[in-house]
Order: structure tokens, then sequence, then C-alpha cells
């Protein structure tokens, strides 16, 4: 399909070895009658790692037709958190209402869609965020960088911070390394928590480091992994020492490059093709145009959502697989249905891919079963905008575990973006759940926009009746990266890496971000590829020809296909 990324070019992940030996040159494995066997290849999950991992593998398919893959989504729609709303002139987002331009998979593959002229920017002339805290909103000082202040003046005249947690965040500037920094290799972990409170001292954890990640993160920062969720950090301590003299560094080095005309910064590079010039970013119609996008360049017969992959099991001699040790698996359905596959792409959270892993390789399963997740939930309020007293100005407050509210964050989602609302009205969006705290966001609906409004009410001053209201649940849905996240991974890839033909991808792993799962998913996708091609000849199974579909053995034109009614394009 011209305009689509070349698999390779959005794969950039980790090498896994082959489990089997290069393919014959003198072409592809035959069949009886001459014919080539295609090479099976299932991803189940239909979110942004399944997508992009379906998109990398429909571009092998162009230049080698042998490729055979399907996806395979429990929802009748795809794309995951990726949801948009569009009704009566609002665009309101479900799950994730941004990219951020540091990460340049998701401007790629828009790029490659078709829809490099949908970017919308955010409104970076208000570019301010607010933190509830001793009842009142405080603005965020201009210049922190996460929970870093780079600017002193604003930073010295805040009402956010006590003067003793001014002084304390400043001695940074004089404190030696501490902590995993203090060892050579720099590859320790601690949490969170435990780095803040050394680095910049308990208040500036209270006040802005644990309401910033917790709008992340939906975490807390006692439990999180610094060096898995914010690893530049300890990078910053281990060359420069102080993160405020590290931050300095890195804005006056971008100010010299800029100066010269060359750039930099995150996303130098996108700014200067044409791409989107904010931080943040979407798309005029809401995330989901990239989701749908995807679904739209890909075969709709090999989508199947509404397609519950149930177990997995390695296939022997009784499915078809005509070899031992041929790395074939027995995909079974909700309904009863089975598919025979030569490698899997799971993209699916890690508790789900722990289930399915758990017979065919019990201790990578053990540890995927042990990332915790949180259940989190949006909701989207509407009003006139002169039923809102508050101007609105910035892009929305966040809110300290220490003040014990059921919302942690607000959007100010009408501003932070143009085209959110239509003409005299406004749109926030408030969001539930966070770890330890996921209560609020197991409310029913009634109850769930009660408690909003109730919150707005005492936060911003509105009592107005919302003109819309849409609520979004994510049952499970924050993976947590805690303490060790990182070496837990690792084992989880190497004791995957030993089972032929299976993949891992998506947020619980290596970053949560859309981008995060584009480029898990391409990157499983090529490794997926590797080892079909590998595969000798005798090891590619056919669907089993002996056993009627009654049976429930199905071949791949028989799984139905259909694309969610949410999922079409705008």
């Amino acid at each position: 399909m011209k305009g689509v990324p070349e698999a390779s070019a959005a794969a950039e992940g980790r090498a896994r070895p082959r489990s089997g030996p290069a393919r014959p040159p003198d072409g592809p494995a035959r069949l009886p009658d001459g014919s080539a066997r295609p090479l099976r290849i299932a991803v189940v999950g239909g979110g942004m790692a399944g997508l992009g991992a379906a998109r990398a593998l429909e571009d092998a398919r162009a230049a080698d037709p042998t490729i055979d893959w399907r996806l395979y989504e429990d929802e009748s729609r795809f794309g995951g958190k990726v949801h948009t709303v569009r009704r009566d002139g609002f665009v309101v987002e479900g799950g994730p209402d941004s990219a951020i331009i540091e990460k340049h998979w998701p401007i790629t593959m828009a790029r490659r869609l078709g829809i490099g002229d949908r970017f919308e920017d955010s409104n970076e002339g208000i570019r301010k965020s607010f933190v509830y805290t001793r009842g009142r909103l405080h603005e965020l000082p201009e210049g922190i960088i996460l929970m870093v202040p780079t600017r002193m003046a604003p930073f010295a005249l805040s009402s956010l911070m006590s003067w003793p947690g001014k002084a304390r965040m400043g001695m940074d500037l004089v404190l030696p390394r501490g902590g995993s920094a203090r060892g050579a290799a720099g590859d320790g972990d601690e949490s969170l928590g435990d780095f803040v409170r050394r680095r910049l001292g308990k208040e500036a954890l209270a006040r802005i480091a644990e309401p910033i990640v917790a709008g992340i993160h939906a975490g807390d920062p006692e439990q999180m992994s610094v060096r898995a969720t914010f690893p530049m950090f300890l990078e910053m301590e281990r060359k420069h020492r102080s993160l405020i003299l590290a931050m300095l560094k890195r804005r006056k080095a971008r100010q010299k490059a800029a100066a010269a005309g060359g750039g930099a910064g995150p996303g130098a590079a996108a700014r200067s093709e044409g791409g989107p010039r904010s931080y943040f970013y979407s798309f005029k119609g809401g995330l989901q145009e990239l989701s749908d996008a995807l679904v739209a360049s890909l075969p709709a017969e090999r989508l199947h959502g509404g397609s519950a992959v149930r177990t997995m099991a390695p296939c022997g001699a009784g499915c078809g697989a005509s070899g031992a040790g041929s790395g074939a698996y027995a995909l079974q359905f909700a309904d009863g249905s089975r598919v025979v596959v030569d490698a899997v792409v799971l993209a699916t959270p890690a508790w789900a891919s722990g289930d399915l892993l758990r017979t065919v390789a019990p201790l990578p399963a053990a540890g995927l079963s042990s990332i915790e997740y949180v259940s989190t939930a949006t909701a989207s309020l509407a009003f006139r905008r002169d039923q809102v007293a508050h101007d609105l100005t910035g892009f929305g407050f966040v809110v300290p575990r220490a003040e014990n509210r059921p919302v942690m964050a607000t959007t100010w989602s009408s501003s932070k973006f143009p085209g959110r609302a239509p003409e005299g009205h406004v749109l926030l969006r408030s969001f539930l759940g966070r770890a330890g705290i996921e209560a609020a966001a197991q409310l029913d609906d009634d109850e769930m926009t009660k408690v909003v409004r109730a919150e707005l009410r005492e936060v911003m001053g509105i009592a107005a009746v919302p003109e819309l209201v849409e609520v979004f649940r994510w049952p499970r849905g924050m993976p947590q990266y805690r303490v060790g996240h990182v070496d837990l991974v690792n084992r989880i890839e190497a004791g995957v890496a030993k089972v032929p033909g299976v993949e891992l991808a998506g947020g619980a792993y290596h970053g949560i971000g859309i981008g995060d799962c584009l480029r898990e998913g391409a990157a499983a996708a090529e490794r997926a590829l590797e080892h079909v091609r590998g595969l000798p000849e005798d090891a590619v199974p056919p669907q089993p020809s002996d056993v009627p579909a009654g049976n429930g053995v199905t071949d791949w034109n028989g799984r139905r296909s259909r694309r969610g009614a949410d999922s079409r394009p705008a």
C-alpha cells in the first residue's frame, strides 16, 4: 500500500535469537502440490501494539505472499485505550488525549498512512498546569520540567511550595550522588519516592512529583521503579550529580543549538519536516484518527473483532504439526473453534499474556502475572462557557495523593486542544483511580458523575448541570512499573526467547505511551517473521484437513471478521 511504512522502519526492539535454521536459499517451503506453504502468524490483541504488529506483518506480506497473518481481538473495536467519541460537536477522549513529540513512531506512522496533515498542536501559549492543595489551585511554577525547577524566579515566587520546601529542593545543587548512582555501573534501582526525597525533599515529592507521575502512570511513587519510569533522572545524577544542574545544562545546549539553526531538543526532526510543533499533540478529530487509519490500511478479512483467544497450547502431531519442536501453536477461541499457527505475537495485557502462556512457558507466565495493574476511569463533562467562572487558562490540574480526594486530575480539554468543544462550550475530563485508591473508578456511571460534579464544584466552583457526560472505564488498565521492573522484564523476555515463535508486545514492558506500543508491536512482528522464515521445511503446520470444522478446528477463513462500529475512519 502506497504511503505505508516498511515493516523494518518502525521495528526498533530487542534482538531475539532465531529458534531454527535459516530458510533454504532455493525458496519457500512447498506443499505436495508444489505451492508455497503459508507461514501463519497470529497477533492476539488489537490495541496499538497489536495494530503496529499487524501493519508490519502486512508490509512483509506485500513482499512475500507466503506470510499469512491474522489479528484477533476480544472486543468488537480495535485501538485499545485509544478511543475517541465525537458527539454534538464535542471530541471526547476515553483514554490518552495526546502523544508526545519525543517519540516519533506515531508521527512516522501517521505520515505514511496519509494523515500527516491531520496533526493538531496543543495550545502552547497557555501551557501551564495547576496543583490543587491546601484548599485551592496553585500554578505549577514555570520552568518545572517534570519535577525539577529550571527557572529560579518563578519557582521562588510560587505559592505551591513552602519556603523550607523550596530551600530543600535547592539543596539538590550541593548534595552528593546517592542511591544507585553511587555505583559505577549505574544499573541499580530504587523507588521514585526514595529518589525524589533524597534529591529534592519530601515536600517536592508530595506536592509536585507524586501528582505529576500519578497523572502519567496512576502509580504510587513509593512502589514505582525510577529506573523503569524515569531512567533519565538516574543518568543525570550519575553524570552531573545535581538534577537542577543537569536540566540547566540541557536547556542551555538546546538554546545554543537552536540559535545556530541546527534545531535541538525533543521533536526537532518532526518540526523541521512539517509535523506537529508542540510537545503534546493529537489529531484534529482525536487520537482515534491514528488507530482508524491503521485499521483502514489493513485487509478487513484479516482483522477478527469479537474473537477472544482463551487458550494457547503447543501443537503436536494431533493438530497438524509435521515435526517435533516445530514451534507451532493451537489457539482455542471462546466459541470453541481453533486455529494452528507457526508464531504468535501476544499484544495483550501482561496478565492476559501470562494466562495464555501458562502451559507453554510457566516461568515467564508467572512473571507476567506478577506485573500489577490499576483500574482507572475517565469522566468527561461539558458545560456552557458562561456556566464556568474560571478562565481555564491552562491545561488543567492534578491532585496530590495526600489530599485524599477521589479525582486525581482534571484536564481542561477544550483549552488544551482547539476543536474539542463547539463554540460557547467547554469540555473538562476528570481521572479517577490510582494505585491503592481504585474505588472511585469502580462506581457506576451515575455515582461517578455525582462524585466528579462535587469535585468540580469544590475545586472550580462549577455548580451547573453538565450538557454532556461520557464515562470510560479501564479495568486493570494501567500497568505498574514497580521497583525491580527492568530486571523482571529481562527475566520474562529471556524466558520467552527460549520458546520458539512466541513474542511479547505492549505497554507493560518498556513504556506505556502510544509510540512505545507501536514500536513494541512492530519489533515483535519482525522477530516473529525471523522465526517463521527460519523454520525448516517440514515445520510449517498445515491446518488439519481431516477434522471437520464442527469438531472445533476452523481454517483461517472460517473465523468471523468485522470492524467495530467505533473504529471506522472518520
